[in-house]
């Protein structure tokens, strides 16, 4: 796939994405503008972490009087999932120099994630590899362009916003349908459906937990679907 094509798709993928973020990035935006922090200052968590969940509380905790070391240690907590995710994309980015993967690793948000995933395959060939790269750079940048302007936006605008745009909704339904495509086997299947249930299940504890609780079902459910190993077949002898 020539490289120009495979940016072009990312562009486009990217900004289907951006869509989703909407009702998500507006809302929290405006709830950035109401938190006691700077708006600027709680607006300026968008480029720093590109994680909604995790802007949300830290700016709600900077405005509440906590200290550093607890913002800090619960943005951690909150975005653990990532651990996770750069575990799995290892496999499928290693080849790529440091610098362009540490930029990744910095762009690296859930619906980029669900887009690498449903697209990379490891063993490709040398140039399809790069045309991946290519994909995952356009796509990164046009989700990280629309999430600051959005995010900025609903700070200037957010009180035009209504009260009931659906914060927890949105985003997570984005990226599940995103995710969906790439099940292509059981033990996909069952990662996600056990990751997802235990998610909302668990939705109501604190710090993103739920979350956390979600990812970590969905891990452990896909490895027990997922054969340990294949047995190579005994080899016969004759006399």
């Amino acid at each position: 796939m020539p490289y120009s094509s495979a940016r072009r798709e990312g562009i486009r993928d990217g900004m289907a994405v951006v869509v989703g973020y909407i009702p998500f990035a507006l809302a929290l935006g405006a709830a950035f503008g109401s938190a006691g922090v700077d708006p600027f200052i709680a607006w300026l968590s968008s480029p720093v972490m590109i994680a909604g969940a995790a802007q949300l509380v830290t700016v709600e905790m900077l405005g509440a009087g906590m200290g550093a070391a607890v913002v800090l240690t619960t943005a951690l907590v909150v975005n653990a999932r990532h651990v996770l995710y750069s575990a799995t994309m290892a496999s499928l980015v290693g080849h790529w120099r440091r610098r362009a993967r540490w930029i990744a690793a910095y762009l690296l948000a859930d619906p980029m994630f669900a887009l690498a995933v449903a697209r990379f395959r490891a063993g490709d060939s040398v140039e399809r590899r790069s045309a991946d790269r290519s994909y995952f750079f356009a796509a990164s940048w046009a989700c990280w362009t629309g999430w600051l302007v959005l995010t900025g936006a609903g700070v200037l605008l957010g009180h035009l916003l209504p009260a009931t745009l659906p914060l927890d909704v949105a985003t997570p339904l984005t990226f599940l349908l995103l995710l969906l495509p790439s099940l292509e086997t059981s033990a996909m299947r069952a990662a996600a459906v056990t990751g997802g249930a235990v998610a909302v299940i668990a939705s109501g504890l604190p710090l993103g937990l739920g979350l956390l609780a979600g990812a970590l079902a969905g891990v452990a459910a896909g490895a027990l679907a997922q054969p340990a190993f294949t047995r190579e077949p005994e080899e016969t002898t004759h006399v």
